[in-house]
């Protein structure tokens, strides 16, 4: 069995694209959201690029090349990486940065610093990130029963980027010199059935989960009143009022509900009541906020007054949701 999964542009670039036509121009909000628009943007350009050099390796006939996971180990604890590599051999997780300019991974306290035209910006560390990525994937390993060794590789998209100060421990790649890396761990003896790999690639690929980031008025100073509310078309970025379609577009304001919906979650909070979507929305009354919020397969939680809905992963599976973005 090949496979290897198709990697899709992050939806978030999208609902914050839309997020930018609820926000003004002059206010700092703005500046966040297209700064964070660029940080996703360059991650996914990265590792598509990076996915380019994986399509040169000669891979052994059962493997799997996984993107964008999102596994949950338990009720606190995710995996998220960017490539997965499932063999008979060996799992390979590769954690891979599109950073430009001079980078030094510093030590107490680990982080990534980097020097781009005389300034200073620093990340999260990408050693740690990798050590945390393979001890949750170790846990479920284990929950799987499934002993097999487990590789992990920090790859920078582009040559360009000059690392001044390597990690500690991790071993570091450009994306131009990852086949390298990749052959030699092909070399390995199988360690796992046949069957062993496909049990544990259906209990990996089922578990996969849409990933939620936290609402951006977690980390950043929100005030509701300075965000445009209503139905928006995302394409023509008029407010709709009473119709059944935008006038210029004629995309529905049914998907215009879900989008809307969506977006409050990324902005707002992980949960909507339904007076807050009745202000939201500028909708006339809680019948009209009801029936949108009960008919986009969302959780429910509570009861009667004090009933709140939170995103499911149903959700994404509503009507027209393949073409939300």
């Amino acid at each position: 069995m090949s496979i290897d999964t198709q990697r899709i542009p992050p939806k978030t670039i999208q609902i914050y694209k839309r997020l930018l036509h609820r926000v003004s121009l002059n206010h700092p909000l703005h500046l966040e959201i297209k700064s964070k628009i660029k940080q996703m943007e360059a991650g996914y350009y990265g590792e598509c690029y990076v996915d380019n050099f994986l399509k040169q390796v000669s891979f052994p006939k059962n493997h799997a090349i996984l993107k964008d996971i999102h596994i949950p180990i338990n009720d606190n604890l995710y995996l998220q990486i960017d490539t997965l590599i499932i063999t008979q051999k060996y799992i390979a997780v590769l954690e891979i940065k599109n950073i430009k300019g001079k980078v030094f991974f510093q030590r107490n306290p680990y982080q990534l610093v980097r020097e781009l035209d005389g300034a200073i910006t620093t990340y999260k560390c990408p050693e740690q990130q990798l050590k945390r990525h393979i001890k949750k994937l170790q846990i479920l390993l284990k929950q799987s029963k499934v002993n097999i060794p487990v590789k992990g590789l920090i790859v920078f998209a582009y040559s360009k980027t000059h690392i001044a100060q390597p990690p500690e421990f991790a071993k570091i790649t450009m994306g131009c010199d990852i086949t390298d890396h990749i052959d030699e761990y092909n070399e390995m003896s199988d360690v796992i059935t046949s069957s062993t790999f496909h049990r544990l690639l259906g209990k990996i690929t089922s578990k996969s989960t849409e990933f939620m980031p936290k609402p951006l008025a977690q980390t950043i100073h929100l005030d509701q009143t300075h965000i445009r509310k209503g139905l928006i078309c995302p394409n023509c970025h008029l407010k709709i009022m009473n119709k059944k379609h935008c006038p210029t577009c004629k995309i529905s304001t049914k998907l215009m509900q879900q989008q809307a919906i969506e977006e409050w979650f990324y902005l707002f909070k992980n949960t909507i009541t339904n007076r807050e979507c009745i202000h939201y929305l500028e909708l006339k009354d809680k019948f009209a906020a009801n029936h949108i919020l009960t008919n986009l397969n969302l959780n429910r939680l509570n009861a009667h007054k004090n009933r709140c809905y939170t995103l499911s992963q149903s959700f994404w599976l509503t009507k027209d949701s393949s073409t939300r973005l």
